[in-house]
């Protein structure tokens, strides 16, 4: 399946192209600019990839939660082409993209991100099924530890945490969420990882008409 990924959920300008034969990416941090370089850098990964927009089957985009006016800059652009070609959408939640080979030694993901103000993005869930164990949700640092706590098919023996939540809010994060659980440091993810669970039919396509964030 020929796929297109679009991740514009922070300061980068990431993208992704699969063919039958191999992956193409492209990756720059540009701030704010990215609806002025979007739709150029489509049709040069396209190009690279020796496909044309009417080849693409499947257009994957991060869901979220990310920042306010890139998310709707990359949503826009993927329903406009998706539109124009007829092909399904794939949503991506943001949490999501943070599964790798490097934490599946352990069953479960916890994902902590910065979410400002003082709060902070979390989910966990199965890597096999990408099943949510702690559905997405804003909570304050302080409450995280607990939140984990209740949710019994999360243990330190099972479970590791990555993202960045960990890291911004440690001053007031509970110590022996540090003690106990195994902390995987990791950048943000790639379109690498989209186009990844894209092709694990894990994750339900829809339409144009039914795409959100």
């Amino acid at each position: 399946m020929n796929l297109l990924a679009i991740d514009t959920a922070n300061e980068y300008l990431s993208l992704g192209v699969s063919n039958s034969q191999q992956e193409f990416f492209y990756c720059e941090k540009i701030g704010n600019r990215q609806s002025e370089h979007i739709i150029p850098q489509i049709k040069q990964i396209l190009d690279n990839a020796q496909l044309e927009l009417k080849d693409i089957e499947l257009i994957a985009y991060n869901q979220g939660p990310g920042s306010f006016t890139g998310l709707r800059i990359g949503l826009s652009v993927a329903l406009g082409l998706a539109y124009s070609i007829q092909c399904k959408l794939l949503p991506v939640p943001m949490f999501i993209l943070y599964s790798s080979n490097l934490t599946q030694h352990k069953p479960n993901l916890i994902v902590t991100l910065d979410a400002r103000l003082g709060q902070i993005y979390v989910a966990a869930f199965n890597q096999a099924s990408l099943n949510y164990l702690i559905e997405p949700q804003l909570v304050n640092p302080e409450e995280l530890s607990s939140l984990i706590s209740q949710n019994t098919n999360l243990t330190p023996e099972n479970s590791i945490i990555t993202g960045g939540g960990m890291i911004t809010y440690k001053n007031k994060i509970a110590d022996e969420l540090y003690d106990d659980y195994e902390y995987f440091e990791q950048n943000y993810p790639t379109t690498q990882q989209m186009l990844t669970i894209a092709k694990s039919d894990l994750l339900e396509c829809c339409s144009v008409f039914n795409a959100d964030l």
